[in-house]
């Protein structure tokens, strides 16, 4: 009787164990960054109703958007496959009380390169512009900077340079309308410095940024505070951080490889993109990748780890989100597909990468950069 009381004790725990494993939810606009094998994601929205009022010939959309509090990371040292939710080895941190956003960006920083760095994003109420996490602690920081620092925005990209300096560029803000101005964040000291270089790019929102192999980063597409204005992709800007200046790279093996996207036609009509881009950054080259069985998504984030591409959450079309992710398998040049096992390489290092709302990721590897969701003008 005591072995069967124990055997029936035994079930329960495990029955509720396997029914109370954290799932994410459904959400756009979250950010992400890969630390140490874990791919951390925070916040995000969803829009809950939307109506849009008539007058004077103009159109006027009213959205009530729900701000998802969840903070959480998926361990890529483990195999598990997508099939399954309950084997999806989520490891749920909303408990350590993180920043409720979305439109924000997350890059890495800090000594050890073992904090994440959230800058800007959207609120119900202002929060702190810069929040920082502590993996090894699980620990959260507000972080206040004294002397010149960048007014709020959202809807921009962060990147990492050297010596655990991170910048940030243009953006949108709630109350002034935001300058092409780049500003640099040291999070070693917690200290901002802004950019003087000349012949910066328009002011632009909801680009992707990409530090390249030589440190210079690559800003691709986005639109300006006009949303019929988008920003060509065959015009990239590239901002060289050893010499302070900026440049224009007119496009005519680094491989840039960015993912869906979305195009608003008008205060209705948004279309969503399915299809895979690729950049060649040694001729500056756009072609158009192959691939089997598309999806399409949007305002979703997008980190490669080993030879696969990580396409989490974001929505299939508008207010149809979504709550999974997707694995592209990146390794063959001219085919990629989807799959749904995942393996890890133990031989890999991970690498650290940063995000936005519109692409969660770039990265570098086998030189390839890998990146979300664009929005801009082929």
């Amino acid at each position: 009787m005591l072995y069967f009381s124990f055997y029936i004790y035994s079930f329960i725990l495990n029955f509720i164990f396997i029914f109370s494993a954290f799932i994410p939810s459904e959400r756009s606009g979250h950010s992400s960054i890969l630390i140490d094998r874990k791919l951390y994601f925070s916040g995000g929205n969803k829009i809950i109703t939307s109506s849009t009022n008539y007058s004077d010939s103009s159109a006027v959309s009213l959205l009530k958007i729900e701000i998802i509090n969840e903070f959480f990371y998926l361990d890529v040292s483990e195999q598990f496959t997508l099939t399954d939710n309950v084997s999806i080895p989520w490891i749920d941190l909303t408990y350590t009380g993180g920043p409720q956003k979305y439109l924000a960006t997350a890059c890495i920083g800090g000594k050890n390169n073992d904090m994440v760095f959230i800058f800007g994003g959207r609120t119900d109420s202002r929060q702190s512009f810069v929040n920082q996490f502590d993996t090894s602690k699980h620990k959260w920081t507000d972080i206040t900077s004294v002397g010149s620092v960048p007014a709020d925005r959202y809807y921009i990209s962060c990147a990492n340079i050297n010596n655990g300096l991170i910048t940030i560029f243009s953006g949108f803000s709630y109350d002034t309308n935001i300058t092409n101005d780049l500003w640099i964040f040291n999070t070693l000291a917690s200290t901002w410095s802004l950019s003087n270089a000349t012949y910066a790019p328009p002011s632009r929102r909801g680009y992707c940024t990409i530090t390249l192999p030589d440190k210079n980063i690559i800003y691709i597409g986005g639109y300006s505070s006009n949303l019929s204005v988008y920003m060509p992709m065959n015009n990239l800007p590239l901002y060289n951080t050893k010499s302070d200046i900026w440049t224009n790279m007119v496009t005519p093996d680094g491989r840039v490889i960015i993912f869906g996207g979305s195009n608003v036609l008008n205060v209705s009509t948004t279309v969503v993109f399915g299809n895979l881009w690729i950049l060649n950054t040694t001729v500056f080259r756009w072609s158009i990748g192959n691939i089997l069985n598309p999806i399409v998504d949007l305002g979703h984030t997008a980190t490669l780890v080993d030879n696969y591409m990580f396409i989490a959450f974001g929505e299939f079309s508008f207010k149809n989100y979504s709550s999974r992710i997707f694995m592209l398998d990146v390794s063959q040049k001219d085919s990629y597909r989807w799959v749904t096992e995942f393996t890890p390489n133990i031989t890999t290092t991970a690498v650290s990468i940063p995000s936005t709302t519109i692409q969660s990721s770039s990265i570098i590897s086998n030189s390839s950069l890998i990146i979300g969701g664009i929005i801009g003008d082929f």
